[in-house]
């Protein structure tokens, strides 16, 4: 099985639809890390997309807010703006959705897991240190887990051999790359966000799983983030949220 493993869209339906082009016909199944909603102009048309293809998507921590079942007082203001706008614009049938989904996934057939947050706190931790990471890989039951939530594509695998000294090694996946999951190690994974990536570099991110093969690529791709941009701006939310997608921020 070959899935297409995505996460934080945040409503950015330019992002979502290159990264579906790009891997047309690489993939059987399609799994998201949450966070479809927030920030971007579209969010009921990325719900829509998801939905058409039966994906497999968790709860992100802004589709929560969205639903009103986290309090957004902690947001920053335009994350805040953001939500409050978005609450407004989604049709019952995609908020129907979103509450059926949960921020947690373990797939037994294809031996895997995967969260939006951390399998400690898996809708608002964020992994960005190995000492985080290392609590969700000490939780972990299979050999690979894909977390989304930080934007940024990365990895982190240990040694998992009894009697064997322990090690932590940690690879930055910012303009993709592809590693062989070894049976002696777990993953900790994140394909990056197809909608606002953190790390600088502002192409949509995304990974393909092999469950039979266990392997995994990630992918850096151009996409027309100025279309993005011009929808935000055209929709009356905050300026930073496009002018940051250009940036990568």
């Amino acid at each position: 099985m070959r899935t297409l493993v995505l996460s934080d869209i945040h409503g950015n339906r330019c992002g979502l639809e290159a990264v579906l082009q790009h891997a047309h016909g690489e993939y059987d199944a399609v799994l998201c890390l949450g966070d479809v909603v927030g920030y971007g102009a579209d969010p009921n048309a990325c719900c829509e997309i998801l939905r058409e293809r039966n994906a497999v998507c968790l709860l992100g921590n802004h589709d929560a807010a969205a639903l009103g079942q986290i309090d957004i007082s902690w947001f920053n203001e335009v994350a805040s703006a953001a939500i409050r706008w978005t609450r407004e614009r989604l049709t019952p049938q995609n908020r129907a959705w979103l509450q059926s989904l949960s921020p947690i996934h373990d797939d037994a057939e294809n031996d895997f897991q995967a969260v939006h947050a951390s399998l400690r706190q898996p809708l608002e931790e964020y992994v960005l240190n190995r000492e985080i990471a290392q609590a969700s890989i000490h939780l972990m039951t299979r050999n690979v887990c894909f977390y989304g939530h930080t934007h940024v594509a990365d990895v982190y695998r240990v040694l998992d051999v009894a009697g064997q000294r322990y090690q932590m090694e940690f690879a930055a996946l910012k303009y993709g790359g592809a590693l062989p999951l070894e049976p002696d190690w777990r993953y900790l994974l994140n394909p990056g966000s197809c909608g606002q990536p953190r790390d600088g570099n502002p192409q949509a991110r995304y990974a393909i799983f092999d469950s039979d093969e266990r392997a995994v690529e990630v992918f850096a791709i151009d996409y027309d983030w100025p279309a993005a941009r011009d929808a935000i701006l055209e929709a009356g939310l905050p300026r930073i949220l496009g002018d940051r997608l250009g940036q990568g921020r």
